[in-house]
């Protein structure tokens, strides 16, 4: 049975002179005591690329989290990385780990690298925890919604995704739109719209959204986007069962 961890930013690093160290997980809202539970000391990790030809951005970005993890004193027998240097090992390594962390980046490019290396027929019989960041995150539901960033000029935002989940997420959302610009207005009008057609759920940083078999489990600050109105659904420390 998957285990699947829908998350918007695990806000595992932070910024010193514009360089990226890593930290903790944030556990405010209970993701490593979740993660902890669900591994033992035998399990090894698969970072997968959003960008697989950006190699300086991929080595840095799976150090970091995979840091961060130590740091939160969950610690794997083996690291690996799945990007255009290692895609002929994709069954391979998915056969032998764990624990998938799918990156965060660029939705549309990220899609398509799963898609050349048919990671959704690979994850069919996968039965251990996928971790999605962000990009990640949306592209683990059927069909997936990206909405749009570049405004009338973004990448498409209608695809089939990983089938993973009926879920659709909205990551880094920001309730306040009044320090928005057009951009980031005509994304958020665009949300509301598309609510009419299927149920989002927007997490604020930090928070995720926990899948095991039935259960389905928000926590942390959160809001559900449906016909058209935004409504807050789980608080900072808190959780909401959205399905048992």
């Amino acid at each position: 049975m998957k285990k699947l961890f829908f998350t918007s930013n695990t806000k595992h690093y932070y910024k010193d002179n514009d360089m990226k160290l890593p930290k903790e997980i944030d556990n405010t809202n209970g993701i490593v005591d979740q993660i902890k539970k669900l591994i033992n000391k035998n399990h090894s990790i698969l970072y997968i690329a959003s960008d697989p030809n950006d190699y300086e951005k991929i080595d840095s970005y799976s150090s970091l989290i995979f840091e961060a993890f130590k740091l939160s004193n969950i610690t794997f027998s083996d690291y690996l990385v799945l990007d255009n240097r290692t895609k002929d090992k994709a069954s391979e390594y998915i056969s032998k780990v764990n624990v998938i962390f799918l990156s965060g980046g660029d939705t549309f490019i990220e899609n398509k690298f799963f898609e050349e290396i048919k990671l959704k027929e690979l994850l069919h019989n996968y039965n251990g925890i996928i971790i999605g960041q962000s990009a990640g995150s949306i592209n683990m539901a059927n069909s997936v919604y990206n909405s749009p960033e570049e405004g009338e000029n973004s990448e498409p935002i209608y695809f089939e995704g990983l089938g993973l989940s009926n879920i659709n997420i909205e990551p880094h959302f920001v309730l306040d739109t009044k320090d928005f610009d057009e951009m980031q207005l005509y994304q958020r009008n665009h949300i509301i719209n598309e609510s009419k057609k299927r149920t989002i759920y927007a997490l604020c940083d930090g928070s995720h959204i926990l899948e095991v078999g039935g259960t389905i489990t928000v926590y942390g600050k959160s809001y559900l986007i449906k016909d058209g109105l935004i409504k807050e659904i789980c608080d900072e420390g808190k959780s909401f069962c959205i399905k048992n």
